[in-house]
C-alpha cells in the first residue's frame, strides 16, 4: 500500500532524472552509500518500508535536495506524516510547522525541472574515475559529451593543445569505462553527448576524489576569461535564503538550453557557474 512518504519520494526520484528506482540506487553508489539494500529501498517506494529518520540526510542527497530546500522540505514532511499518521499529523505538527512552509514551485518551475531531467546522463562511479584520470582527460571528457560528432585523438589534441599521447590514454579509459565507442579503428564518439552530466553525489565520492574535481574545476576557472558576470552584496537570513538554492541551481542548468553538439560560426565551450558565498555573520 503506498504511502505520503512513498509516493513523494517516488515522485522526486523521477523529478531528479532518475527514471528507474535500479538507476536511482545504484548511481547513487548502492549500499555502501545510501546504508540500505535494494530490496529495502524498493520497499520505501512501494509503501512497505518507512526508513528511520537517521536515513532522510542520504536521501537527500542522493536526491540532488539541499537540506531546508522546499523539496527537501516536501520529503521531510511526507516523512513525518506518515510516521505519526494524518489524523495525529493534522492536530499537532501542522499547526507547528505551517508558518516554515515555503511557497510551492510554480508550474513554469516544475515544466522547466522535468524538461532538464530528461536530459540528464547520470555517471556511474567508475566512469567519473576515467574522466578525471587526468586534467587532460577531463578536458577531453567535456569536448565529447557535448559534440554528436566521431573524434580522434589527433583532433582532440589540437583543440585542446594537449599532447596526441593524452588525449590516446584518454580515449581508451573512456572506451573501456563505457563512455564512448570505437566507430573504426581510432574515431571515437560519445555515448552522452547533448546530455546533462550529473556526477555520483558528494557522499558516493571518495574524499581525493571531490579534491580532484574541486582542483580541475578551479584550474578550468583559472584559464578561462570572463564572458559575463552578476553579483549582489547583502544582508539575509542564512535559513530563509536556502529557500533561493533551487531557484539558482535551476537557473544556472537552464542555461544548457542553449548548448549545441554541433560546431557553429561562433561556438565555444562555457563554463556557467552559479555561487553563494557565505562572508561573515552579524
Amino acid at each position: 500500500m503506498r504511502t505520503v512518504f512513498s509516493e513523494t519520494l517516488t515522485r522526486l526520484r523521477k523529478e531528479g532524472g532518475f527514471l528507474t528506482a535500479y538507476r536511482f540506487y545504484h548511481d547513487n553508489g548502492g549500499g555502501p552509500v545510501l546504508k540500505v539494500s535494494y530490496r529495502k529501498y524498493l520497499l520505501m517506494e512501494q509503501g512497505k518500508n518507512l526508513p528511520g529518520v537517521e536515513r532522510l540526510p542520504k536521501l537527500l542527497v542522493a536526491l540532488r535536495l539541499p537540506q531546508n530546500t522546499p523539496a527537501a522540505r516536501e520529503l521531510v514532511t511526507a516523512w513525518l506524516r506518515t510516521m505519526a499518521g494524518e489524523e495525529v499529523y493534522s492536530d499537532i505538527f501542522d499547526p507547528l510547522l505551517a508558518k516554515a512552509e515555503a511557497a510551492a514551485a510554480t508550474p513554469a518551475e516544475q515544466a522547466l525541472r522535468r524538461s532538464i531531467a530528461e536530459k540528464k546522463y547520470y555517471l556511474t562511479e567508475a566512469q567519473v574515475l576515467a574522466t578525471l584520470s587526468s586534467f587532460e582527460a577531463y578536458k577531453c571528457a567535456f569536448i565529447l559529451e557535448n559534440d554528436c560528432g566521431a573524434w580522434t585523438a589527433e583532433e582532440l589534441a589540437k583543440v585542446l593543445k594537449i599532447k596526441k599521447s593524452e588525449a590516446q590514454r584518454a580515449l581508451k579509459a573512456f572506451t573501456e569505462a563505457g563512455l564512448v565507442r570505437e566507430l573504426k579503428k581510432g574515431l571515437y564518439r560519445s555515448r552522452m553527448a547533448g546530455q546533462m552530466v550529473e556526477y555520483p553525489s558528494v557522499l558516493a565520492m571518495q574524499l581525493e576524489v571531490r579534491e580532484k574535481v574541486r582542483g580541475y574545476i578551479k584550474r578550468l576557472e583559472q584559464e578561462s576569461p570572463a564572458e559575463y558576470s552578476a553579483m549582489g552584496l547583502f544582508r539575509a537570513d542564512s535559513l530563509a535564503l536556502k529557500g533561493y538554492y533551487p531557484m539558482l541551481k535551476s537557473t544556472v542548468q537552464a542555461s544548457h538550453a542553449y548548448s549545441t553538439v554541433k560546431k557553429t560560426g561562433n561556438s565555444a565551450a562555457f563554463f556557467v557557474i552559479g555561487r553563494v558565498l557565505k562572508m561573515w555573520d552579524f
